[in-house]
């Protein structure tokens, strides 16, 4: 036996390795864009279009574990070689095993595409819809904001005022909501809808933005003409239903008493969020522009705005839900938002979802299929490819 049969012909291993890698790849790019190949985020697999998409396309940097892998199994090539060349013929003859250039690449290659396959497969690949039963739960929400000329009163924070606040604690709300309706309903000593129900958060934060007490020109706090508008912006739809009032609870007008109990029968969920502080402050003529002073009486005296803490948790009882206040310039909305996951929301059964199917049952699979092939792997497999390559 020639002393070619104990060393490995490593331009061989080394051309084999690149072809391979330029088909693989080449083949896997050719059928992955005959899918339609996208690698994108998760907020991607809601899509609508057929193409093949990837839950977690960050898993991909595993492939990296590539170069490492080749460059083991050529070290391993380079010292076997090294240590046939030092050796005498008959010394290499009761020593080393004769090798084969062909087995030993095909167990890289079986090796090598088990861990390619399974990468693979942890990227979570997925491809086509399925249809899914399900249970919605579904909630609709109208924040009513009191935009009164008091809620521009600074007693809170010199710098922001209770409006200002309010429409901070909003926001944070909003953020914190998870695919509850949301509507927008402003009110003074007149009330107007300023966002019908929706789910479209980004447009509810946007007008919550624009409001100022300027929107309505007749003053005064109407609570009463505000909880009735709010009961006619929710849908007919068979859902869950609350209102959340955010206000200094300073009340003009008549007492709210019966749309209050209308609320309550109507199983209505009431919520109501006190901003201010019980000291109180003055209310400025015109926002943003002290120098041109603070409301006064008919007797000249200044007008002082104080939070009514005891209105504020009188409607929250009367209308069969709670009260919070809060006199921060950073509202802690915890007791707010406990409520509002305490809700009754309306179950809606018996619905059909088109959702992704998962596809990682696949190259998992060829992973495994070359796993056991390796494992099981013999030399006697390839004798007649190496013959052949050993005759060239």
């Amino acid at each position: 036996m020639s002393k070619k049969s104990y060393s490995y012909n490593t331009k061989f291993l080394v051309l084999a390795i690149v072809v391979w890698e330029a088909i693989f790849w080449g083949l896997y790019l050719l059928i992955t864009n005959s899918l339609g190949l996208i690698i994108e985020s998760k907020s991607e697999i809601g899509s609508n279009a057929e193409r093949l998409l990837y839950k977690s396309p960050d898993t991909f940097w595993i492939l990296g574990a590539l170069i490492p892998i080749i460059g083991a199994f050529l070290y391993n090539t380079y010292r076997n070689n090294l240590s046939s060349e030092n050796l005498p013929q008959r010394v290499a003859q009761s020593y080393l095993k004769p090798v084969s250039n062909m087995n030993s690449f095909l167990r890289y290659f079986l090796f090598r595409n088990a861990i390619i396959f399974l990468i693979i497969a942890l990227a979570q690949p997925v491809f086509g819809k399925k249809k899914a039963a399900g249970t919605v739960e579904d909630l609709e929400l109208v924040i009513c904001l009191d935009i009164s000329n008091s809620m521009n009163t600074k007693d809170i924070s010199p710098d922001m005022s209770r409006l200002e606040i309010s429409k901070r604690a909003i926001v944070q709300l909003i953020n914190n909501l998870h695919g509850e309706r949301i509507g927008i309903c402003l009110f003074a000593n007149n009330t107007f809808v300023q966002l019908p129900v929706t789910r479209d958060y980004s447009a509810a934060k946007m007008f919550v933005t624009d409001i100022e007490t300027a929107m309505i020109s007749n003053q005064g706090t109407n609570i009463d003409a505000a909880l009735e508008i709010s009961l006619k912006m929710f849908s007919k739809e068979r859902t869950g239903k609350g209102i959340i009032i955010l206000t200094d609870g300073e009340n003009h007008e008549k007492s709210p008493d019966k749309v209050l109990v209308e609320i309550r029968k109507s199983k209505v969920q009431l919520s109501v969020l006190g901003i201010g502080t019980k000291r109180g402050g003055l209310i400025p003529k015109q926002p943003g522009r002290p120098e041109l002073g603070y409301k006064k009486t008919a007797t000249g005296k200044a007008v002082l705005s104080k939070l009514n803490e005891s209105f504020i948790r009188k409607i929250a009882s009367k209308g069969g839900g709670k009260a919070s206040l809060s006199s921060s310039e950073f509202p802690n909305l915890s007791a707010l938002l406990t409520q509002i996951n305490r809700m009754k929301r309306t179950k809606i059964d018996n619905l059909e979802f088109n959702i992704k199917q998962e596809r990682y049952q696949v190259p998992l699979l060829i992973s495994l299929v070359f796993w056991l092939a390796y494992l099981l792997w013999s030399k006697k497999y390839v004798d007649v490819l190496d013959k052949l390559i050993q005759k060239k």
